[in-house]
């Protein structure tokens, strides 16, 4: 919600693809004037997300409606602002991922932002060999998961859309969680403990690239 709420801005109409239960959506349009869009693949969520927002005192407006990631060609809507929160990486290709990723940047305005809050390889590798130097076994990305990697990213080129920058906004908080808490933890014959105070600790600092 931190890296999100650096782009957002008062009247900014939003797209968010795989809201899940729609805390995001809701806390964004709790704090700032937006019209925001949120959808989810799965009805279950939807509803969810729905019974979420009843009663919630909000700046913004929040409609939430079932949207497959692999069909937004057929949508008419355009947005100032869409992001994705561990979407893309449910597309087991590349070129899949690619594909919808280009659909997406269809729906943006002239000058529109479109933020990918997802899991990325390069990122993992970098934890592993840190996790490697100090004893601890790798972390594997989930079967159902391709996480995307900054080369791929980097190379993808889309008419009227350039890539801002690649931000490893969650850093330090995996460097702490899943390094030294981990590391901590296994020398006490314990499992990490997320809510541990060095996990609350990393939360608070900036990212580190």
């Amino acid at each position: 919600m931190l890296a999100l709420e650096k782009y957002i801005k008062p009247g900014q109409k939003v797209l968010e693809i795989g809201c899940g239960n729609g805390v995001t959506a809701i806390h964004l349009a709790k704090n700032c004037k937006l019209k925001i869009t949120a959808s989810d693949y799965s009805q279950e969520m939807i509803k969810e997300a729905k019974k979420l927002a009843q009663d919630q005192k909000l700046k913004g407006s929040v409609e939430f409606k079932c949207l497959d990631v692999t069909f937004l060609k057929k949508s008419k809507a355009r947005y100032d602002l869409i992001y994705t929160e561990r979407v893309i990486i449910n597309l087991l290709t590349w070129k899949e991922q690619k594909k919808a990723i280009q659909n997406i940047c269809g729906l943006l305005k002239r000058g529109g932002f479109f933020l990918m809050l997802e899991n990325s390889a390069d990122g993992l590798k970098k934890i592993n060999a840190f996790r490697k130097c100090i004893g601890l076994n790798a972390i594997q990305a989930p079967w159902h998961n391709r996480y995307l990697n900054d080369q791929e990213i980097q190379s993808l080129k889309i008419k009227g859309i350039k890539l801002d920058n690649i931000d490893y906004y969650s850093s330090v908080y995996y460097f702490l969680s899943r390094i030294v808490n981990a590391f901590l933890a296994k020398h006490k014959n314990n499992k990490p403990d997320y809510n541990s105070k060095i996990n609350r600790l990393a939360l608070s600092l900036p990212s580190i690239s």
